[in-house]
């Protein structure tokens, strides 16, 4: 029995890489990179406004990184950067022809995932989801038990 369970993480691990390779192919298939994607769909929730400092938080990346990207975006009229609440940080705000630019980018990858997705009943996409809310947070619970010095051992 241990076997197969063996196999069938190295399976889901697999799985796993592969899914991250196809959004990075879809990615440079636009001219862009997987991390400038997620931060393309954050901010295409258009009843949201991150801060710099959200977007780090919530995507675990880098500030040095993700203020590039915001940047970027800034200097293509993408995004304005206005006073946040705690003055430290900019909100965000989408532009108009921001919202039209990440909607061009993100379109076709979610017609994409749209496909994927109906090949599987209501039920089999649940499932999905509560095993994936039980990894994270048994995994998250797990590498916080990590010693922080363990690392450099």
């Amino acid at each position: 029995m241990e076997s197969n369970v063996q196999n069938a993480m190295s399976i889901a691990k697999e799985a796993w890489y592969k899914v991250d390779g196809l959004y990075d192919f879809y990615a440079k298939s636009v001219g862009l990179n997987l991390t400038n994607i997620l931060v393309l769909e954050l901010l295409s929730d258009p009843t949201e406004i991150y801060t710099q400092k959200d977007v780090c938080e919530k995507l675990g990346l880098p500030k040095q990184l993700v203020n590039s990207i915001i940047k970027s975006l800034w200097e293509q009229r993408h995004v304005e950067l206005r006073e946040a609440r705690d003055r430290r940080n900019k909100d965000i705000i989408v532009t108009d022809n921001g919202m039209e630019y990440i909607i061009g980018i993100l379109k076709p990858m979610e017609d994409a995932e749209a496909v994927a997705w109906s090949s599987f009943s209501a039920e089999e996409i649940a499932n999905l989801a509560k095993i994936m809310e039980k990894f994270v947070e048994v995994f998250g619970d797990a590498l916080k038990k990590i010693p922080q010095n363990q690392a450099d051992s």
